[in-house]
């Protein structure tokens, strides 16, 4: 059985990435010095600008913020441990997801088994199939019968011919199917060994001022390139139930004594839709973990508020003048003579003044 071949040689190459991820992991601790340096040099300079700044505004230092070095450092130092702890942690979603496909491949090879033994007992079919029969078919035509006997031959070709294509089809297309998950799993293997690798490095940058989003980039795309299998495991599993539900389809159908051609080439269409559908597990798995789109919301909620508070700010201080403005201007009626206007506030003194003289 082709598929149990196949099934079974992936799955070693499964295993075989999965200890060349071990293999490599190693090499990161290689890189923790590098990440050190680098991060001490980040440190130095971080806090150097926070404590610059609060002297030159003579304001209090807040020691608070200036832990975030240290804690980056020691996981740096402690790289390979939390690294271990991710995996333990996401890998826990590829086993469940993976037996998810084991227990539907084991149903696709039975039902498979269940269709080749019907094919077989069709009283059609059963000539092709047994050679017994076949001679025995023969043997019942007549001695100079060429041309029956002829025709004969001529059906088992075609039958064997026809039989062979849609294996040989089934076959090519399985394992293209079987193929495009193993290409996913080698390009993920791939990004997580270059981000483990270099995980210590881009820590390191994490503690400079202007690369803080370094850490959780770092962070968004380790668990995004990881959630890789268990989505893929995911649409492998629907694909494969729904390669039970068409195989039981195309049981119900040689029971029922219907035809296999066009069961088969439903199959084999479906196959290569799943073959397209691989390739979407990227796009799919940057839905479950994206530290960017969490950004851009915190930035537009930001700004959102900033610019609420200016406007709050400005139509505060616009009613405060006019406040302020119409009390002077009360003041200045008041003490400046009653209903007078301003610009007669002069001539009512001289008058005053003109009067006392008088008097």
């Amino acid at each position: 059985m082709i598929l149990l071949q196949v099934s079974t040689q992936v799955a070693s190459l499964q295993k075989l990435l999965g200890d060349l991820y071990d293999e490599m992991l190693p090499l990161c601790s290689d890189l923790i010095n590098v990440g050190r340096a680098l991060g001490a040099l980040g440190a130095l300079f971080f806090i150097a600008i926070r404590v610059w700044r609060h002297q030159a505004e003579a304001s209090a230092i807040e020691f608070f913020p200036l832990l975030r070095p240290f804690a980056i450092g020691l996981a740096i130092s402690l790289f390979p441990q939390m690294l271990g702890i991710m995996n333990g942690v996401l890998g826990g979603l590829s086993s469940a997801t993976a037996s998810m496909v084991l227990v539907q491949n084991q149903d696709i090879i039975r039902l498979k088994d269940r269709k080749e033994e019907l094919l077989k007992a069709r009283p059609e079919n059963a000539p092709f199939e047994d050679d017994a029969l076949f001679e025995k078919e023969l043997e019942n035509k007549d001695a100079l019968d060429f041309g029956g006997k002829a025709a004969l031959y001529f059906d088992r070709m075609s039958y064997g011919v026809k039989k062979d294509f849609r294996e040989w089809m089934r076959n090519a297309l399985e394992l293209g199917y079987q193929s495009a998950a193993l290409v996913i799993n080698t390009i993920r293997t791939f990004f997580l060994i270059i981000l483990s690798i270099i995980g210590p490095i881009s820590f390191g940058f994490a503690i400079w001022p202007g690369f803080e989003g370094t850490l959780s980039n770092w962070f968004s795309r380790y668990v995004n390139v990881f959630m890789w299998l268990p989505v893929a495991n995911i649409f492998g599993a629907i694909i494969a139930k729904i390669q039970v539900m068409m195989i039981t389809l195309d049981i119900a159908q040689i029971q029922a004594n219907g035809e296999l051609e066009k069961a088969d080439l439903g199959y084999m269409i479906f196959l290569v839709i799943a073959i397209c559908g691989y390739f979407t597990v990227p796009s799919v798995a940057s839905w479950i973990v994206s530290a960017s789109g969490l950004t851009n919301i915190t930035r537009y909620a930001t700004t959102t508020g900033n610019a609420a508070a200016s406007m709050a700010g400005g139509a505060a201080g616009a009613a405060g003048g006019q406040v302020v403005g119409r009390a002077i201007a009360a003041g200045q009626q008041f003490f400046g003579g009653g209903g007078q206007q301003p610009s007669g506030g002069g001539q009512g003194s001289n008058g005053y003044q003109n009067t006392n003289k008088a008097a």
